[in-house]
């Protein structure tokens, strides 16, 4: 039987964030963007199932796989239906695999000291899956960082909060985000490590049913990359993506929460590394199939 010499098709191969290449923590240099899975329960969690996001996120982003494929000289990004200059994607973006498993607090003591790493070898870590608890694990990584949480309930006052959980005054809408950005530049100290907690409950009442903790009111995915390309021109240590449950009832469902996680987390993606792409004003948060 001949080798295959073109693209293999989006469902084969080694199953990596976006096709990225993997490696180990001791390669993984300054700029780079290192993805790390945390395929692990929340036993506070009213539903389990949050063990399997991981490996949701990565099949889901495998459909922005050819992002990192050097063999596609002219990409496009599907969502904003643009040219996008993305040289370098492929050697600055990489796949680390999972936290290996064990119990409670060796799962916390490998992701503080993942964390750490990473931290120090000068890269971003951007970690799939995890709860309120790993979270916390995560800013104790951190020395003395900022953090700022998108949706989610807000457990510290000086935190910088988007939509947050429960509702109420706090909760941003789509018409003060501009002073919002403003207030966020303001807030951030440059001397101090920053984290970021992209929680799914951020998105708007119609995606409620995605994850554990259903909310009113919420953002779009326009509004959600908005953010996330704004945080993504900061000097961001770590960004954690939490909330997810792919155990949901309804594959419909399930598929359009990983797909609006990922398609936000790409907007992170391009500032992070300095690709040049204009905001995405067409985003929706439906999955628009071309035909």
């Amino acid at each position: 039987m001949p080798l295959r010499s073109a693209p293999l098709p989006r469902m084969a191969g080694h199953l990596s964030f976006m096709r990225a290449q993997t490696k180990v923590i001791c390669d993984v240099r300054p700029g780079d963007l290192a993805v790390l899975g945390v395929p692990f329960e929340d036993t506070s969690a009213p539903y389990a199932g949050q063990s399997l996001a991981p490996r949701a996120l990565r099949e889901t982003s495998v459909y922005f796989g050819w992002h990192a494929n050097p063999q596609f000289s002219h990409p496009v990004d599907i969502d904003a239906r643009q040219d996008i200059q993305t040289d370098g994607l492929h050697e600055r973006l990489c796949d680390l695999g999972d936290i290996s498993p064990g119990h409670d607090e060796a799962i916390h003591t490998a992701l503080r000291v993942a964390i750490s790493q990473i931290s120090s070898n000068g890269a971003c870590a951007v970690i799939l899956g995890g709860s309120d608890h790993l979270s916390e694990t995560v800013q104790s990584a951190l020395p003395n960082c900022q953090t700022v949480q998108l949706g989610g309930t807000p457990r510290d006052a000086r935190d910088f909060h988007i939509a947050p959980l429960p509702n109420g005054s706090n909760t941003i809408s789509k018409s003060d985000t501009a002073s919002q950005l403003t207030r966020l530049s303001q807030w951030r100290d440059a001397s101090k490590p920053l984290f970021v907690q992209f929680d799914l409950s951020v998105f708007e009442t119609s995606l409620s049913t995605l994850c554990d903790q259903p909310r009113l009111g919420g953002c779009d995915l326009d509004t959600v990359a908005q953010w996330l390309s704004a945080l993504g021109q900061h000097e961001v240590s770590a960004i954690m993506l939490t909330g997810l449950n792919p155990n949901r009832p309804g594959m419909g469902v399930v598929k359009v929460g990983q797909r609006l996680m990922v398609t936000a987390l790409l907007a992170f993606i391009y500032a992070r590394l300095g690709f040049g792409i204009d905001h995405p004003g067409c985003l929706t948060s439906k999955e628009n199939v071309p035909t």
